[in-house]
């Protein structure tokens, strides 16, 4: 007996086959504390002063370590090049009257006379009229291939949504690459060994190149070159150069500067006073030098420690000079140990203001909310 509407059968229940199945959206640029801008301190560190001991006189203030910049990872997603725009069919003028021959009348001979059967007056207008003919018939048929292309292009499915969702997790992937990677290049900064930050340089520099790869590639896919979608990504491509130039700069900034801050961590470790005075100067000759950096404030911030260790050096040497510091130069002590707390302070502000300085420009390069802009919209797309 066959079943009736109400009752269970064991048939299983067969899928649609059209259905297109939904990609996951990865997050782009996730907020991970490993990946954030979080300075780090400079391995940049004075020698401490050892001065002989005396009840009156106050003792000279510990050297502040100033911070190093450590990039971050909002600001690490060469831009997708922009869609390429639809090229709408070149429209064809209408051809021009052409004066149209009158055959010759006919003559008065005989009886039955008639019109030449071919003279170059009509041959002529029967091939103007060919020319014609076939001009309008090659517009109509451009207009109809353009039109059936444009139809083509401008209908997007649920398929190419959801490769373009696809293609965008992509490009947050490599984002969060860049972005982990450029912490590691800075976070070491200085007390890694040439060979460890040549590998952190490399990695950065790769992913800086797939990041750029994988964003470009997204911009070719038809769901983002028609529509809402069309207008979200170029949103999102602007931000993106910005982005990928900023993060270039960064990795660029320090690359330039690691070698005098490598001279720098030395100061440290020196074993005396002369090797420590040695240090400093050598310090601050190699800050100095380091000149132009793309990234502006990395590059205010090593010339603003480069002349405080200058003076810092100026100060230290003048307090190792002193052979009776609490007696007959006592007024000099004051002046070197009070120039010593001075660049500290310095050294201080000036990590302070490079913090600041660079977390406005990270959130004026952001890509985050242009991205996520897109990333939903692709998403809701691919389920229609």
């Amino acid at each position: 007996m066959n079943p009736t509407p109400t009752e269970p059968t064991n048939e299983p229940n067969v899928p649609d086959e059209n259905v297109t199945p939904v990609t996951p959206l990865t997050p782009f640029a996730p907020e991970t504390p490993n990946t954030q801008l979080t300075p780090e301190a400079v391995p940049i560190e004075p020698m401490t002063l050892t001065t002989p001991e005396a009840e009156q006189a106050p003792a000279a203030s510990t050297p502040i370590v100033p911070e190093v910049p450590v990039a971050s990872s909002d600001v690490l997603f060469p831009s997708s090049p922009q869609p390429v725009p639809l090229k709408e069919a070149t429209p064809f003028a209408p051809p021009s009257a052409e004066s149209v021959v009158t055959p010759a009348p006919i003559g008065s001979g005989s009886t039955f006379a008639s019109a030449p059967t071919s003279t170059p007056e009509l041959k002529k207008s029967n091939k103007k009229l060919v020319r014609i003919a076939a001009i309008v018939g090659g517009a109509l048929l451009l207009a109809i291939i353009g039109a059936l292309v444009y139809a083509s292009i401008a209908t997007v499915s649920a398929k190419d949504y959801q490769e373009a969702v696809t293609q965008y997790n992509k490009a947050s992937v490599a984002n969060s690459a860049l972005a982990s990677d450029v912490a590691q290049l800075t976070s070491n900064l200085g007390t890694d060994s040439d060979e460890e930050f040549k590998t952190s340089l490399t990695e950065a520099e790769k992913s800086l190149v797939e990041l750029k790869d994988e964003s470009a590639k997204l911009g070719e896919l038809k769901a983002v070159r028609v529509g809402e979608g069309k207008d979200l990504y170029t949103t999102f491509d602007t931000k993106m150069a910005t982005y990928v130039t900023y993060a270039g700069d960064i990795i660029e900034s320090v690359k330039k500067a690691q070698p005098a801050i490598a001279v720098c961590d030395k100061v440290k470790s020196a074993p005396d006073k002369v090797t420590g005075l040695a240090a400093l100067q050598d310090c601050s000759t190699k800050l100095t030098a380091v000149g132009d950096l793309p990234n502006a404030e990395f590059k205010a911030y090593i010339a603003s420690i480069g002349d405080l260790y200058a003076k810092y050096a100026v100060n230290y040497q003048g307090l190792a000079d002193l052979t009776d510091p609490f007696g007959a130069q006592y007024e000099r002590y004051k002046t070197y140990r009070d120039g010593l707390s001075a660049t500290t302070k310095g050294l201080s502000t000036a990590s302070k203001d490079y913090t600041a300085a660079i977390k406005k420009h990270n959130d004026e390069v952001s890509v985050k909310d242009s991205a996520q802009a897109l990333g939903k919209y692709l998403s809701e797309q691919q389920k229609s």
